[in-house]
């Protein structure tokens, strides 16, 4: 391959990290302004938690299709369609309607960001990438997204600050903060629809035809995958991976509700969180290259229960330093763990020309957190009333024990590696003398 058709390609990567670095921060905006949110819309917690619930069930059940419809429409224009629909609800959003809106307004980015997207930019970037530069593609589109979102969400919390005032504003300066904020991600968006609509090739579709002829049909592939055992403890742990990941949603909120911290405090902090995805999903690669893949990812969902449990049991008395460094380590490591549960795939003896059809299915019982865990979070809201700071200590303990459920099933996967492992070799040694 020529240097100019590498750097093209590193071109065309980067603006798809660019995409998926810009669509996704708006829909989850409540990771830095949560609690700007709850005041702006007059909403309460476990409200905000049953609109996530139905955001989950949007996305879990547009995994499947969004790989059929990405091979039925050129990825370029569904992933530029997407990015265009994002913004656009994103402008309605910024209007501050009715709180019993809301729920058309997610209902519309759960549809843009995984129906029309999610597929759509992994085939794309799977296509870009020659075969033996899939893994490293992939780890860029992570931990690119999270470079990108690290930025965007400094830039937010920079003007709301701006525009809010760093001190207790009032609900004016506070809706104001909100809408200048989500009119910079809408920017943003359109800016990148724009630059791909340009830069990026109608379709790359030689390679995928070549993939299609050995694809044996839809339903013979699903009856191979569901056979596989590693399959199923994937997404036992992607599920408790993702139910660990879905903490760090909930920082801002401890951090406001439990110890005190401004908005603008408990913002800065869960911006520098997101700051640690380059570095936990790069150094996660590494180290799962280095230890084994499943060995990191159980050590690393003990040590994230560990600290989820103790950011629940630390008295409001200790030094808020300590709780910021909690958090940030917290984050850090859960990073590490989702840049590694993808990595397990390969092991999971998938034919490799159903291995589109097994992500597919991986990824609708391992994002099903997306629906569950709302509704977890909703059940203890609502039970602990006015007590919020102790429902958010109890969701973060009941995350903890997800986690080492996930943790025992990243080791029983290293023990099924293992004996697949000896298994064929001892297949390959000859026998000498006679059996015993």
């Amino acid at each position: 391959m020529t240097t100019r058709s590498q750097s093209k390609k590193i071109f065309e990567l980067s603006l798809l990290i660019l995409a998926a670095g810009t669509i996704y921060p708006l829909v989850y905006l409540r990771q830095t302004f949560e609690q700007t949110i709850l005041a702006v819309f007059g909403m309460n917690q476990a409200e905000l938690a049953n609109i996530y619930s139905i955001l989950g069930i949007i996305f879990v059940i547009g995994y499947i299709p969004s790989g059929w419809l990405a091979d039925k429409i050129p990825v370029k224009f569904l992933i530029i369609f997407s990015l265009v629909l994002t913004a656009t609800a994103g402008l309605v959003y910024a209007q501050v309607p009715d709180k019993s809106f809301l729920i058309y307004i997610f209902i519309t980015w759960g549809f843009a960001t995984v129906f029309t997207f999610w597929s759509a930019i992994l085939k794309t970037v799977s296509l870009l990438a020659d075969d033996n530069e899939e893994g490293r593609f992939f780890g860029a589109l992570d931990g690119g997204r999270g470079l990108v979102e690290a930025v965007l969400a400094s830039a937010a919390v920079g003007i709301f600050a701006l525009v809010a005032g760093t001190g207790a504003a009032d609900m004016a300066q506070t809706r104001a903060g909100f809408q200048a904020v989500v009119y910079m991600y809408c920017a943003a968006i359109v800016v990148i629809a724009v630059l791909l609509f340009f830069a990026l090739p109608n379709a790359r579709q030689e390679k995928a035809m070549l993939r299609d002829e050995i694809v044996e049909s839809t339903f013979a592939a699903i009856r191979r995958i569901v056979k596989i055992r590693e399959v199923w403890v994937m997404i036992v742990i992607l599920f408790c991976g993702y139910s660990l990941f879905w903490g760090h949603y909930y920082f801002s909120g401890f951090l406001n509700v439990n110890h005190g911290a401004t908005q603008l405090g408990a913002s800065v902090v869960t911006v520098i969180v997101l700051w640690m995805r380059p570095i936990g999903g790069f150094g996660g690669g590494y180290l799962a290259d280095k230890f084994g893949r499943s060995q990191v990812l159980s050590i690393s969902m003990i040590v994230t229960a560990v600290v989820l449990v103790a950011l629940a049991l630390v008295p409001r008395s200790v030094p808020i330093g300590l709780v910021y460094a909690l958090i940030v380590f917290a984050g850090l490591i859960m990073y590490v763990v989702r840049g590694v549960y993808w990595s397990i795939l390969d092991e999971c003896r998938l034919p490799v020309a159903a291995i589109g059809i097994a992500i597919g299915i991986i990824s609708f019982f391992g994002y099903l957190p997306d629906i569950v865990l709302p509704q977890i979070s909703s059940t203890i809201y609502t039970a602990f009333g006015d007590n919020v700071a102790g429902a958010n200590s109890l969701y973060f303990i009941v995350t903890a024990g997800i986690g080492l459920i996930g943790a025992a099933a990243a080791a029983y996967f290293s023990v099924l590696v293992k004996r697949r492992s000896v298994g064929k070799a001892s297949q390959n040694v000859a026998p000498v003398g006679s059996s015993v």
